[in-house]
Order: structure tokens, then C-alpha cells, then sequence
């Protein structure tokens, strides 16, 4: 027999509605209808209690249930209401093999009950040996009632599949869609941390490298221009971030390539020389194309401020091609005992940044000279291809 996994209160229930059903089935009752035996009354009982546990255990006591019925000529009774429930029963929440099963025992039951109320009932036998038309509905009156309870509990059975396959279909739309929106909250954390790293990191090296030469400035007027440049790089910094806190890219519909030479410009200001070529034609670029440029060569900067060796000139190549835009920073390293350790966010960060945009980020140190790369592909707004 297969049991079927029910919580204590399902079975509880099944329980209570097979006492119910055992009251009735004994108590006094003004039909024509004669009163079953005791044991067909405890069989119909826990034919009714077993219905949703194990519906072939439950099969398994009507047909114990009938061969009472049968051995002590019983006539029909209350107690053959148990087979409808069980038949019912079987046919919604049975295994595929428990349904046929049920529809078997209904035809079976159906035919074995006309055989034997034609054998043993009186009444029954006159009736069928009546007119032909009343003969045929008079014996095919149990089969024909105990199919239409199993046809009706297979319709109930589609029905309940059909809801369970809808709320299953619902439950996983929305586990899909939470799980997107977790991996677009994810993702826009990630774009943010790296936006305010490389915005934070670029301005905080400019501003230290500005306010360390303040010490050997003689000159007022110098100094009045490097705490203004301070000043500056720090508003410019504060503005940056509130735009990437608000989901806000400062860059506007179009990136034009001067704000590259404004983030060079400021590393010369802080006192670094720089040596700035341009190669190629530069163009307009498109939002996150040129979002991407100025955050990655911000952060080229920054490393080459925090690394490289003091008084010596950083060299910064654009070059402009047909599909791409290539940034290119040298500068010579400091010894290993003046080094400044980073974050280590920042080249993780380029990489993934230039990454979404199908393009590339390296680095490597040789012969104490730092040289990095990236390639960005330009998308522009005006629909040209990569």
C-alpha cells in the first residue's frame, strides 16, 4: 500500500468525518434500507479514515467490506456509501496507478453488485426481468453511478492540476523576478562602490599631493592657488558623488573628450608633470562610454600618483581609432619600501567596468616602470556601430 504524506490535522479530520459516517451508518433510520453488520460498519469506517492516507489501502477494505456484504447476505445498506467515497476519493488524489485501480474497482463493484441483487433481491429481480428498457437502466444503474463518481473526481483532479501547475508557474515567475531585481540591486551597488571609489580615490590623491607641497611654497600667491585648487577638486569631488548616490551620470547625453584633459589638468595642478599626447580624431562620446573613460583614466591617475616615484613625469597617451578609444598611462614606481598599499579595488574595479562594455584593462610593472591600458569601445548616441 502507498501512503501519501498528510499533516496531523488532514488526518485528524478523516478521522472524525469516519466516526461521523459510523454513527450514521448505525443508527435507526425510517428507509427501506436494512442495517449493515457491525463488521461492514467498522470496514466502511476505516475505509473512510484510510480514503486520502492510502487510497489503495482504502480500496483494499471496501472490497474486504463488499466480501462481508456478500458472505453473510447482506442487502444493500448505508455502509455502501463508503465505495462511492473511496472510488471519489481515489480518482482525485491517488498516484496514476491508484486512479486506474479506482476506476477498475468501479466497474468491477458496478457489475458485481447487479449480479448479486439479481441472485439475492426479490425486488431487484422483478424489476430487470421487466420491459427491455427498464432491465438495461436497472442493471446498469450501480456501474453507471459508481463511474460518474470516478469521472467526476478525474475532472476534480484536472482542475486542482491545473491550479497547482498555475500557483507553481506564479511562484517561480516571481522567484524569477525577485532574483533579477537582486542582481540589479547587486549590480548597481557594485557600479556605485566603484564610481565613488574612483571619484573618493582620484580627488583624495589630488588634494593630499596639493596639500603636501603647501609646506615648501614660499610664494602667498601659490598658495593661495593650490588651497583654491583644493577647494575646488574637493567641491568637484562632493558634486560626483551626490550624482552617483542619486543614480545621476554627471556626464550629461554627450561626453566631450575635453573633460579627459580637465582630469590631466588637475594632476598637473597638484604639482605632477604630465605628458599629454593625443592620437587620432576625438569624437563625442556616449553616456556610459565616456562615464567609463573619465573613471578609468581618474583611476590610472590616482595609482600613478599613489606609486609612482616623486619628480618624475607621468606620460598619458589617448589614441583615437576607428572603433575604439585606448588610454595608456607609464610612470616609474617607487622602491618597494616607499610603495603606498592601495585598496586593491581599483584595477578589480576597471576591469569589470570596461568589461560591460566589451572592452579590456591590463596592467603589469616592468623594470620598475607601471604601464596600464584599457580599450573602450565607443558607442556613440548617434548609433555607430563599435
Amino acid at each position: 500500500m502507498i501512503f501519501r504524506p498528510l499533516a496531523t490535522r488532514s488526518i485528524v479530520v478523516d478521522v472524525a468525518w469516519a466516526v461521523v459516517a459510523a454513527l450514521v451508518f448505525v443508527a435507526p433510520v425510517d428507509v427501506e434500507l436494512e442495517h449493515a453488520s457491525f463488521s461492514a460498519v467498522l470496514l466502511a469506517a476505516a475505509a473512510i479514515a484510510l480514503r486520502r492516507l492510502t487510497p489503495s489501502g482504502a480500496m483494499v477494505t471496501t472490497v474486504l467490506l463488499g466480501f462481508v456484504q456478500v458472505t453473510g447476505y447482506e442487502r444493500p445498506s448505508l455502509v455502501d456509501i463508503a465505495l462511492f467515497v473511496v472510488v471519489g476519493t481515489s480518482a482525485i488524489v491517488g498516484t496514476k496507478a491508484e486512479v486506474v485501480l479506482s476506476g477498475v474497482l468501479a466497474l468491477v463493484a458496478g457489475i458485481g453488485a447487479t449480479v448479486y441483487l439479481a441472485y439475492t433481491g426479490y425486488r431487484f429481480a422483478l424489476i430487470i426481468s421487466g420491459p427491455p428498457d427498464q432491465a438495461l437502466l436497472a442493471a446498469a444503474a450501480p456501474v453507471t453511478a459508481l463511474l460518474a463518481v470516478w469521472a467526476g473526481g478525474l475532472a476534480v483532479r484536472s482542475w486542482t492540476s491545473r491550479n497547482r501547475e498555475s500557483e507553481r508557474r506564479v511562484e517561480a515567475e516571481a522567484v524569477a523576478t525577485r532574483a533579477v531585481d537582486e542582481a540589479e540591486s547587486e549590480r548597481i551597488r557594485g557600479a556605485i562602490a566603484r564610481d565613488v571609489h574612483d571619484v573618493v580615490g582620484h580627488s583624495l590623491a589630488v588634494i593630499i599631493a596639493q596639500a603636501d607641497s603647501v609646506p615648501f611654497l614660499q610664494d602667498e600667491a601659490r598658495i593661495r592657488e593650490v588651497s583654491a585648487t583644493i577647494a575646488s577638486t574637493a567641491r568637484s569631488s562632493l558634486v560626483e558623488v551626490r550624482q552617483v548616490l542619486g543614480h545621476i551620470d554627471g556626464s550629461g547625453d554627450r561626453v566631450d573628450p575635453a573633460s579627459l584633459e580637465e582630469i590631466v589638468q588637475g594632476i598637473r595642478e597638484a604639482g605632477v608633470q604630465v605628458d599629454h599626447t593625443v592620437r587620432g580624431t576625438p569624437r563625442p562620446l556616449g553616456k556610459d562610454t565616456g562615464t567609463a573613460a573619465r573613471r578609468v583614466l581618474q583611476e590610472m591617475l590616482t595609482n600613478a600618483l599613489r606609486h609612482g616615484a616623486p619628480g618624475l613625469p607621468v606620460v598619458v597617451r589617448e589614441t583615437w581609432r576607428s572603433g575604439d578609444l585606448v588610454l595608456e598611462v607609464e610612470n616609474v614606481v617607487r622602491t618597494s619600501g616607499e610603495t603606498t598599499s592601495g585598496s586593491g579595488r581599483g584595477v578589480d574595479g576597471m576591469r569589470a567596468r570596461l568589461a560591460a562594455l566589451d572592452g579590456s584593462f591590463d596592467a603589469a610593472v616592468v623594470d620598475d616602470l607601471f604601464a596600464a591600458r584599457a580599450r573602450i569601445p565607443l558607442a556613440l548616441d548617434d548609433g555607430t556601430p563599435r
